[in-house]
């Protein structure tokens, strides 16, 4: 029985962790040709950008648009201040800079407090970030708590239109 029990939280414990399903799409399958020749994304990622008003809404506006003075990390993190320290590590991780530096070399930040129309109990806030003159990417986070301790976790990462990671917590089942 005890064997058994074992067994069953190894399984349940896997099957919950995170799962990208953003390489479980092909391009041809999520993307559609407009007239005007651009493309739009029809596939499985609830929060990509292109789904806002359709699968999430916008609630509110937690940073509004500002182009960092580059370089100029005091002047940033004064703009940011409304932001969780703990959101702002998790969308500087993997940058190989810390927070401050992270954030006075973009070209412009946003953030935002979204909510899902499609899956229920989720916190969403979504970064959308520009860099390299034109180009920018949007991050989504789920923001938990247990016990009193704040934790943020990656839902999704669209750099310029295409899906760098989704989540499987908010992938549509097609």
């Amino acid at each position: 029985m005890k064997n058994t029990l074992i067994i069953l939280s190894l399984l349940l414990s896997v099957s919950s962790m995170a799962k990208d399903m953003s390489r479980s799409e092909k391009y041809e399958d999520a993307y559609v040709e407009l007239e005007d020749g651009s493309s739009q994304y029809i596939g499985g990622c609830s929060v990509h950008q292109d789904y806002e008003g359709k699968l999430f809404t916008v609630d509110s506006t937690i940073v509004k648009y500002f182009e960092p003075e580059y370089n100029n990390a005091e002047s940033t993190m004064a703009k940011l201040k409304k932001v969780d320290p703990i959101l702002l590590a998790a969308a500087a991780e993997g940058s190989g800079s810390d927070v401050k530096e992270f954030f006075s070399q973009v070209d412009d930040i946003t953030l935002e407090k979204i909510t899902s129309t499609v899956f229920k109990g989720l916190d969403l806030y979504r970064f959308n970030i520009g860099v390299g003159g034109g180009n920018g990417y949007y991050e989504v986070y789920n923001r938990t708590e247990k016990k009193g301790v704040v934790s943020y976790t990656k839902l999704s990462n669209v750099f310029d239109g295409d899906i760098e990671y989704c989540d499987s917590s908010v992938w549509l089942n097609k």
